[in-house]
C-alpha cells in the first residue's frame, strides 16, 4: 500500500524538482548553444553599436525625435508578419493582438516599456548625440549593465552585491574623465559637450530598464509581442512631440533627404530596433539578465571601431582610461552574482510546471 504524504510536502518536493530543473538547464546548456547565444550577443551588441554613428550621420537633416519615430514605425510594420505567425493559433485582433494584452494592467506594463523605457534610451540618445562625438557617446554607453544590474535586483528579484556602489562609482569617475572634467578648475571643455554627455548618460538607465521589464514580461509574452507592443506607444508618445517640437517632415521634404540619411533610416529600423531586440529577448529567454549584460560592453568596443573609422572621430588617452574604470566597475559589480530567483509560481504550486522555453503553465 502507498506510504501517504501530506499535500504540503508533495508541493516542497514538486517545487525542488522543478528549481533542480531549472538550474540545471541554466547552468548545464549544451556547448554548442552556450555558443550560439554568445554568437547572437556578439552579433546584437554589433548591431546595437551602429546606432550611434547612423544616428550621427542622419542627425545632419533631422531631428531626435524624427530619427526615433519613423525607423519606430517602419519597425512595427517588419514585426507584423512574424508576429502574425507567432500567434496563429491564438485568439488575436486582427492577428496581431491578443486579447491578454489587451488587459488593462499588460496595456499599462507595455505603455512604461514604450513611453518611459524606449522613449527614454532613443530619444535622450539621439539629443545627446547632438553635442557628443560618437566615439565618446559608446564609451560612456558602458555604465548601462550597471544600471542593468541595479534593475535586474529591483524589477525581477536577482540578488543586490554590495559590489554595485563601488562599480557605480568607478563607472561615474570613468564618465567624467571620458568627458574631459578638470578636478583642479572645475572646467570643462564646452557646456554644450556636457549637456550632451548629461542626456547621454541619463539615457542609460531608461534603457536598463527597458531590458530588466521585458525580461520580467517574457514569462508571458513573446519576445516579438514585447517588442510590437512597446513600440506602439513609442509612435503614440513621440508622434504628438513631433509636431509641437520639430518641423513635420512633409512628402517634399522627405523626397529631399540625402541617400546616406535613408539608409541610415533604414538600418535603425530593420538592424537596431528590429532584429538586435528580437534576437537579444530571445536571449533573455535562456540567460539571466545580469550575466547577459557583461556582454554590453562589447557594444562599446564595436562602437568606437565603428565610430573612429567611418567617422574620422579621435580616440584620446582620457578616453582610454576613462573607459577602462567603466568597463572595470561592470566586471567588478557583477562578479559573484547568484542565480535569478524562480518564479513564484514555480516553487509554490504543484500544478504548475516549467516548459522547456522557461515559461510556466499550469
Amino acid at each position: 500500500m502507498p506510504k501517504y504524504r501530506p499535500q504540503s510536502t508533495a508541493i516542497r518536493e514538486n517545487g525542488s524538482a522543478a528549481a533542480k530543473l531549472a538550474d540545471s538547464r541554466g547552468s548545464r546548456m549544451p556547448f554548442g548553444a552556450e555558443g550560439m547565444d554568445l554568437l547572437l550577443l556578439v552579433a546584437v551588441n554589433f548591431m546595437w553599436a551602429l546606432k550611434w554613428t547612423l544616428v550621427k550621420v542622419a542627425l545632419r537633416e533631422l531631428q531626435p525625435v524624427s530619427i526615433t519615430l519613423f525607423p519606430m514605425v517602419g519597425t512595427i510594420f517588419l514585426l507584423m508578419p512574424l508576429l502574425r505567425k507567432k500567434l496563429q493559433t491564438q485568439p488575436t485582433y486582427l492577428g496581431v493582438l491578443r486579447k491578454e494584452a489587451l488587459l488593462p494592467a499588460n496595456v499599462f506594463r507595455f505603455f512604461l516599456l514604450g513611453a518611459v523605457g524606449q522613449v527614454g534610451a532613443q530619444v535622450l540618445t539621439s539629443w545627446g548625440l547632438k553635442y557628443l562625438p560618437a566615439t565618446d557617446a559608446a564609451i560612456i554607453g558602458l555604465a548601462v549593465p550597471i544600471f542593468n544590474a541595479v534593475l535586474a535586483a529591483i524589477i525581477i528579484g536577482e540578488a543586490l552585491s554590495w559590489r554595485l556602489v563601488p562599480g557605480f562609482i568607478l563607472a561615474l569617475a570613468g564618465v567624467f574623465l571620458i568627458m574631459g572634467f578638470n578636478m583642479h578648475s572645475h572646467a570643462v571643455p564646452n557646456w554644450l559637450y556636457l549637456f550632451g554627455a548629461f542626456l547621454f548618460f541619463a539615457s542609460t538607465p531608461a534603457a536598463a530598464f527597458y531590458n530588466a521589464y521585458s525580461k520580467k514580461l517574457l514569462g508571458r509574452f513573446e519576445p516579438t509581442e514585447i517588442l510590437f507592443y512597446s513600440y506602439v506607444f513609442v509612435v503614440v508618445s513621440l508622434y504628438p512631440c513631433h509636431l509641437l517640437m520639430e518641423r513635420p517632415l512633409s512628402l517634399h521634404r522627405m523626397a529631399e533627404l540625402h541617400w546616406q540619411t535613408w539608409c541610415s533610416l533604414s538600418l535603425l529600423s530593420l538592424l537596431v530596433y528590429g532584429l538586435s531586440m528580437v534576437l537579444f529577448l530571445d536571449v533573455l529567454t535562456r540567460r539571466p539578465l545580469a550575466p547577459v549584460a557583461i556582454s554590453i560592453y562589447l557594444m562599446t568596443a564595436w562602437g568606437v571601431l565603428i565610430s573612429t573609422t567611418t567617422l574620422h572621430e579621435k580616440v584620446t588617452l582620457n578616453m582610454v582610461v576613462g573607459a577602462l574604470l567603466v568597463l572595470g566597475s561592470t566586471v567588478f559589480a557583477n562578479l559573484g552574482k547568484t542565480k535569478p530567483v524562480l518564479p513564484r509560481a514555480e516553487t509554490e504550486s504543484p500544478a504548475v510546471k516549467a516548459t522547456p522555453t522557461g515559461r510556466t503553465t499550469p
